[in-house]
């Protein structure tokens, strides 16, 4: 059987207001065609200029690409606030995706970013809730034209 960790980090982001959108979009196509190579899959959010990302995946896979992420100049200080062994993934369908947080949800990852929690299970469920409009579009679409679309952009990104 296969080992799968999660894991959540926080980073300062070096990013202006007016790059952020840009700059968000192409770590989410590059990701997604990335992850996907190495069966990584999570979800990656800003808060002010905190990131926030929930990564899941094989634990070597994972180590990896914290390494690799130590050198991306979009952020610095990094820290890994919680990982875990699970038995599922949380963000089966997304080798990345970054999800808008509706005030409700914007509320509990701040105070879990300010509390800097390490509690994986309160990020799943914070996480998991700004998630959910993008879980209901992928339900409508069916999970292999979300794939595929991601794929072909990611791609093109590349």
């Amino acid at each position: 059987m296969n080992q799968l960790d999660q894991l959540v980090y926080c980073s300062r982001a070096r990013l202006t207001p007016e790059q952020a959108a840009d700059q968000i979009a192409d770590i989410v196509h590059v990701a997604a065609f990335r992850n996907a190579q190495v069966g990584i899959t999570g979800a990656l959010t800003l808060r002010g200029d905190v990131f926030v990302q929930m990564l899941e995946g094989a634990p070597t896979a994972l180590d990896i690409l914290m390494l690799h992420l130590h050198f991306d100049a979009r952020h610095e200080d990094i820290v890994v606030l919680a990982r875990e062994r699970i038995t599922q993934r949380a963000f089966p369908v997304w080798g990345m995706t970054a999800p808008q947080a509706a005030p409700s949800t914007a509320s509990a990852l701040d105070i879990l970013i300010t509390e800097r929690s390490p509690r994986l299970d309160l990020w799943r469920q914070a996480m998991g809730a700004a998630l959910a409009p993008q879980a209901l579009q992928t339900e409508a679409l069916g999970a292999g034209g979300v794939i595929s679309r991601l794929s072909t952009r990611s791609r093109q990104a590349v």
